[in-house]
């Protein structure tokens, strides 16, 4: 499963769609980096390990900005995080290109694309977005 998060230049006017932001791949602002807020949640994610897991970056890259003392510390259930994310124009099919942030999770058994979105992903993208970046893909 190819997941992606929707990511827009702060300058933009364009209100995104439930697929997301659509971008232009000759733009200069290509790509971008910025954070996403992330809440600490049992029974997975009370670790800066499993977090940086999740979204493919190392401990101290989520424990520096978001004042955590160690990289090694247990997380207490919601706490806050920032977690730094690449977003970038990605042609999705000959007429849609849109800015996402690619990030690769392994689909379990028993979940979809709204489980994933919503649950892991703390509704940081829409599963309707994850579905036009795996168009082949059928969740089981």
């Amino acid at each position: 499963l190819f997941l992606f998060f929707l990511c827009c230049d702060s300058q933009a006017v364009i209100e995104p769609t439930t697929s997301g932001y659509t971008c232009s791949l000759n733009q200069t602002t290509s790509p971008c980096q910025t954070y996403v807020y992330y809440r600490a949640v049992a029974p997975d994610f009370l670790d800066l390990a499993s977090v940086g897991d999740l979204f493919s970056v190392s401990r101290l890259m989520i424990s520096n900005p978001s004042n955590i003392s160690s990289p090694s510390s247990p997380l207490v259930p919601f706490q806050s995080m920032f977690v730094p994310i690449q977003c970038s124009c990605n042609r999705i099919n000959s007429s849609m290109s849109i800015s996402y942030a690619g990030l690769n999770y392994t689909i379990k058994a028993g979940n979809n694309f709204y489980l994933v979105s919503t649950n892991q992903f703390q509704n940081l993208t829409s599963y309707q977005s994850v579905e036009v970046v795996n168009p082949t893909l059928v969740p089981t």
